[in-house]
């Protein structure tokens, strides 16, 4: 099955300035609100929070004061994508595209934003373009990887883990997508020992722990056997989603549907990311509906 590309939040989710991490099981920040005052100084620690409306008004006024400030254009593109202004971030970016030193990055969250808009060409062209320019954009190596791996590439995709394993200092994200790949080819046996490897490098990314019980576990999950097994919603909405994502890659529509709607159920913060993977899941139901009766008017 062709499927379309993925995720909110991140489509392919981001740790760092220009890293990409889990593009296809997040994690998911709320988009919370604040009283206090913002100051150019406080906008990326904002962001890194997930207060992205706040701190888009941090970099504008830190690009009020300077415009040529790059790293604050470009957190003001990341911000805009993660409160969904695709437009108003691809023209912050396009500024970048002009500086040596970012263009590399502006290129990526091109890509960012491309695959999530599910325009896959614009995405891959884009990530192509990012390792033309810096050979050690592991991120976009990542974001590259999900590509082939959504077209079933098998070989390209490990090629392009392989790169981003080469060129990243962060080791464990590429472990654990890695690990992701390897349930989406139904290996999980073998994506335990991927993800164990992101858990070794990193013990602290939670994403590869959700990931490693999934994988220890991923056949035979009920949505209520899901929903007992964690104590906090926010995590029971995570491993929820995280079942829905591997059921949809495995060619199990209506198990997917379930998980995503007692995600979307569970914890209003995760309702964006499971709500992009059950427009996902529905668009490719109805690619395989015209695809097959484009097939009969045919024959």
């Amino acid at each position: 099955m062709y499927m379309r590309s993925i995720l909110a939040v991140s489509a392919l989710a981001l740790l760092g300035a220009c890293a990409t991490g889990n593009p296809s099981l997040p994690d998911v920040s709320p988009l919370q609100t604040m009283s206090h005052g913002v100051t150019p100084e406080t906008a990326q620690t904002l962001a890194d929070k997930g207060y992205y409306s706040q701190a888009i008004a941090g970099f504008r006024a830190a690009l009020k004061a300077d415009p040529e400030d790059a790293a604050s254009r470009y957190g003001l593109a990341e911000a805009l994508r993660h409160t969904d202004k695709p437009e108003e971030a691809k023209a912050e970016l396009a500024i970048l595209l002009g500086n040596a030193e970012w263009k590399a990055r502006a290129l990526e969250g091109m890509g960012r934003i491309s695959f999530t808009e599910s325009d896959r060409v614009a995405a891959f062209g884009a990530f192509n373009q990012a390792v033309a320019e810096d050979p050690k954009a592991w991120g976009a190596w990542l974001g590259i990887a999900q590509i082939h791996d959504l077209n079933k590439e098998w070989v390209k995709a490990d090629e392009a883990y392989a790169f981003a394993l080469a060129a990243t200092s962060a080791p464990a994200i590429v472990y654990n997508n890695q690990g992701v790949s390897k349930m989406a080819r139904g290996d999980a046996a073998f994506a335990v020992d991927f993800f164990r490897s992101a858990l070794s490098a990193d013990p602290k990314l939670e994403r590869a722990r959700i990931n490693l019980e999934l994988a220890e576990a991923v056949k035979g999950k009920s949505v209520q056997a899901v929903s007992a097994s964690e104590q906090d919603s926010r995590e029971r909405a995570r491993a929820l989603n995280n079942y829905g994502y591997v059921a949809m890659l495995q060619d199990r529509p209506d198990e997917a549907r379930a998980f995503y709607l007692a995600a979307i159920k569970e914890h209003p913060a995760f309702y964006p990311q499971a709500y992009q993977n059950l427009r996902t899941l529905d668009a490719e139901k109805a690619d395989s509906a015209a695809a097959a009766s484009s097939e009969k008017t045919r024959n």
